[in-house]
């Protein structure tokens, strides 16, 4: 029988191997998500120079001009760095798109003093839609106005022929997703890419990080890049 006294000693020990699993930097990181195609980088504006550089010689140049970017949980710094990858690459003179596919929970239109409407759901839901210029060379999509299930709306074939034709038209298609935690909405627009770039907060859990691996796997996306949000 358990005796009280040993109570203290198994909660450490359960806190213990909680902490061993915290991703602090890329060695750990690369024992829960294996190898990305582009090394880790932190979130830093040397760091987000370098992988513009990168991503432009090594995802866009192949003719994948999609980019989902994943994150575990809200609040991990996605959609900043969404932001600020989609203005690089349009300060380097890309023709850059930037999609606000969070449906659950809207924000990249505020970020550039833009109302929410005509957006992605309205185009799933088979209604007219209209691209914002946010800057020189660079489009917002934002979010739009979601009458249905977020699920339900991007399982449409819709999806697929909106992001067909960005693709014809955009060198860069920048898609912020919901947190993983939230739902399977992020394997949708994986599988379509092939790949999504993935942001981690240090300290993360590295068995969570395992899990949401095999949800890019099981779509067949690969993690093309992966960010550390030190902010």
């Amino acid at each position: 029988m358990l005796q009280l006294a040993e109570l203290p000693l198994l909660a450490h020990a359960a806190w213990t191997r909680r902490q061993s699993r915290r991703v602090r930097g890329e060695r750990e990181l690369l024992a829960a998500i294996g190898n990305p195609l582009l090394a880790a980088r932190p979130s830093r504006p040397e760091a987000l120079r370098a992988l513009c550089a990168q991503l432009l010689e090594h995802w866009f140049a192949a003719g994948r001009p999609l980019l989902p970017l994943v994150s575990l949980r809200p609040g991990d710094g996605r959609t900043t760095l969404a932001t600020e990858l989609a203005q690089r690459f349009a300060a380097m003179g890309e023709r850059t798109l930037l999609v606000d596919a969070d449906l659950r929970a809207p924000s990249l239109h505020a970020r550039f003093g833009l109302p929410n409407r005509r957006g992605l759901a309205d185009l799933l839901d088979g209604r007219n839609v209209q691209l914002a210029a946010a800057r020189e060379n660079l489009a917002l999509l934002a979010a739009g106005a979601v009458r249905e299930d977020p699920l339900e709306l991007l399982s449409r074939e819709r999806l697929r022929h909106f992001l067909e034709a960005a693709a014809r038209r955009f060198r860069v298609v920048l898609i912020d997703t919901p947190a993983a935690e939230r739902g399977p909405d992020l394997e949708m627009f994986a599988a379509l890419a092939k790949g999504a770039l993935l942001v981690v907060r240090p300290g993360e859990d590295g068995t969570c990080l395992a899990r949401l691996r095999g949800r890019l796997t099981r779509c067949a996306a690969v993690t093309v890049a992966t960010v550390f949000n030190h902010r």
